[in-house]
């Protein structure tokens, strides 16, 4: 058995204070990492699910259209979406070879994708940026049996 006097340089096994300090900001500068990917996916996912929205509205405008309902109407049948500013209807004809005149109508919306900074006391949820808005038209045909004589 080899005896340790206090003369022989022992050194125990472990990590100096260097070694932890810079490991500790190692995974810190991960976890950061992790939180502000968190943040964005969450905000994105906000931004998709008002976009969905927003369409399926435009979506239901164009049926309601399609089964012959006028665009005054429409407005006033569909539920109230958050996400969505407003609805504008522009109609005009077209003729197509083999069917003759068929009705059409523009319907352009304008929506918000993102919606305003929810407040938690003096901190603030950021949701994209609240002033950004996008527009999506489509043309929609109508059969001439809905048309008004």
């Amino acid at each position: 058995m080899k005896i340790l006097s206090k003369s022989n340089n022992f050194r125990r096994g472990g990590y100096t204070l260097i070694e932890a300090l810079v490991s500790s900001a190692i995974l810190l500068i991960g976890i950061g990492a992790a939180a502000s990917m968190s943040l964005t996916m969450l905000t994105q996912e906000e931004i998709n699910e008002r976009t969905v929205r927003a369409m399926n509205h435009l979506e239901n405008a164009a049926s309601l259209y399609r089964l012959g309902i006028e665009p005054a109407d429409i407005e006033a049948l569909l539920p109230q979406e958050p996400a969505v500013n407003s609805l504008t209807f522009s109609g005009k004809t077209q003729t197509v070879t083999g069917i003759g005149t068929v009705p059409t109508m523009e319907i352009t919306m304008v929506f918000k994708p993102a919606s305003a900074p929810t407040a938690w006391g003096s901190e603030k949820a950021v949701s994209g940026d609240s002033t950004v808005t996008r527009s999506h038209t489509v043309e929609v045909f109508r059969s001439n049996q809905y048309t008004n004589p």
